[in-house]
């Protein structure tokens, strides 16, 4: 199948080539749809393609040794993942859901090694490694924290920096997330998070409107004294 030039421009990793380049990508891509909670990989499955979503949207987890699910990562239309396990032939570290109705193109270890022959392609794939490595990190930080409020101000501001768009009220998180969500991608429990949200709402941190998270100010998430 091939896939429409005008799509592939958005995906960080092709967005730099010309027309003709996309052209021969779009054309080694399969499509294939994935009902809502449905696996598209496991965790420990050795990868041998890397996914782009093309609509909908998957969260990545960890399962904990408690059984609890600690959700890593979400990602929406135009976002992709398993390139790291195409670069170092591992397996992969974790398990991807389709949390709605979601579409997947997908692209062979074969075709993704000789993409890495364009240089674009190749600075693109850097760019995103190290991003990667940046959240882990902000997501290793997170975890050290042990007040419930922190995590959410902590976590909120990553989703701000890695997820938001700014406009004249300050910056809006483009995709509902529920309190269980963001407990699960905080380590904590749901009536926790639910609490540091509304704490966060009284403070005026924080509004939901229409179930969307907008921060006025993102850098005051981190500016708190929590003994206060």
């Amino acid at each position: 199948m091939a896939v429409e030039l005008a799509f592939l421009k958005k995906v960080p990793l092709f967005g730099e080539l010309a027309d003709d380049e996309l052209s021969e990508i779009g054309a080694l891509f399969h499509e294939r749809a994935y009902p809502k909670n449905s696996v598209i990989f496991l965790e420990d499955e050795t990868g041998d393609y890397m996914y782009v979503v093309r609509a909908g949207r998957v969260k990545v987890v960890r399962q904990m040794p408690s059984g609890k699910e600690t959700i890593l990562a979400f990602h929406d239309a135009g976002e992709f993942f398993g390139e790291m396990s195409l670069v170092d032939g591992g397996t992969t570290p974790a398990s991807v859901i389709a949390v709605a109705p979601t579409t997947i193109l997908s692209l062979s270890r074969r075709d993704f090694r000789n993409l890495l022959g364009n240089a674009e392609v190749n600075q693109a794939l850097l760019r995103m490694l190290c991003q990667r490595c940046r959240e882990a990190w902000a997501q290793v930080e997170l975890l050290t924290l042990h007040h419930a409020e922190a995590r959410i101000r902590s976590l909120v501001h990553q989703l701000c920096e890695s997820k938001g768009r700014a406009d004249p009220e300050g910056v809006r998180l483009g995709n509902r997330l529920t309190h269980r969500e963001l407990a699960d991608m905080a380590g904590i429990t749901r009536e926790s998070a639910s609490r540091a949200v509304s704490r966060l709402q009284k403070l005026g941190l924080l509004r939901v409107e229409e179930g969307l998270l907008r921060v006025p100010d993102p850098a005051t998430l981190l500016d708190f004294d929590l003994e206060r």
